[in-house]
């Protein structure tokens, strides 16, 4: 299964509420994620690289994993059940990498923080494309 490498184009509020936009790195394509408000402002803070007064829980996750020495090897948005994206989540550390399933927000608000690659399986997003 191939994934296609994106990077979030930005945190837009909507007639729906907010939504980060995920753009296919050569501009073409875009997939855009509703999110909830605190998320928004977790990835917009992340993507801006500002520091909030008090740290939020993806900044707290980010200490707590350098703590570990574990980084973020990826992010891959590989699904849409129900309504609702999925995500997975690798993190390596000791020379193993492991996958967890996560909520695509959390996923990308802990990549913008680490800089890792985001991606898009692509069969998923082939099929939203042909949703449209």
């Amino acid at each position: 299964m191939g994934s296609l490498k994106v990077r979030p184009e930005g945190v837009y509020k909507t007639d729906k509420g907010f939504m980060v936009a995920l753009m296919s790195e050569d501009g073409g394509k875009v997939l855009p994620i509703f999110i909830s408000g605190s998320q928004a402002q977790s990835i917009q803070l992340g993507l801006s690289k500002k520091e909030s007064s008090k740290p939020l829980t993806h900044d707290i996750f980010v200490q707590i994993m350098e703590e570990q020495d574990l980084t973020v090897e990826s992010v891959t948005v590989d699904d849409l059940l129900e309504n609702t994206f999925t995500a997975e989540l690798r993190l390596e550390g000791e020379g193993r990498i492991s996958p967890y399933d996560v909520r695509p927000s959390d996923a990308i608000a802990l990549a913008v923080r680490t800089d890792a690659d985001i991606y898009v399986s692509v069969p998923f997003h082939k099929r939203s494309e042909d949703e449209e």
